[in-house]
């Protein structure tokens, strides 16, 4: 059977935030190294990597989060579940799905009022706006709503859900 043309969709935005988090991942590597080094080898840290690193850190722990999203590999207690009744344990996983979509499109919303809301304030290190480390929220949340959309129409056509050790990404080269 084909994917559904939304699953499609979030197969290349998964691709990309892949690509985006590992480069922000190697960015961080780098940034840390130099405060590292300049900091105990030539006695000079960096004034801007300390906050650069935990904004980053941010957004790569945000989006990855998104990943797990989409392939189901965030962490569950099982244990009560496993113990319930086949039509329980499938109403309760599509239970989840709903509430999980819905709670990932209410924080969106937030994270957008609070972007907006701290777009004049500016970082004592980076001089930049606030609202862009703050921006990971929005948008690693709606990528979460997008996921859970996903999993919405999978369900209603009555596909079975994404196993997180069966999610793969195929890599474009």
């Amino acid at each position: 059977m084909e994917k559904p043309k939304i699953e499609r969709f979030c197969d290349m935005i998964e691709k990309a935030t892949l690509d985006v988090t590992m480069v922000i991942c190697a960015v961080m590597l780098v940034v840390a190294w130099m405060h590292v080094t300049r900091r105990y080898v030539f006695n000079n840290a960096l004034t801007w990597s300390e906050e650069f690193l935990r904004f980053s850190i941010v957004w790569y722990a945000l989006l990855s989060a998104s990943l797990l999203h989409k392939r189901n590999g965030h962490l569950g207690i099982t244990i009560f579940r496993e113990m319930m009744p086949k039509p329980v344990k499938s109403f309760l996983r599509r239970v989840i799905i709903y509430l999980a979509t819905a709670v990932a499109g209410i924080v969106t919303v937030a994270g957008f009022i609070l972007v907006r809301s701290t777009w004049e304030q500016i970082t004592p290190a980076l001089g930049i706006s606030t609202a862009l480390p703050y921006a990971a929220i929005p948008v690693s949340f709606f990528l979460m709503t997008v996921y859970g959309l996903m999993h919405i129409v999978r369900d209603i056509m009555g596909l079975p859900p994404i196993a997180p050790d069966e999610a793969k990404i195929e890599r474009i080269e």
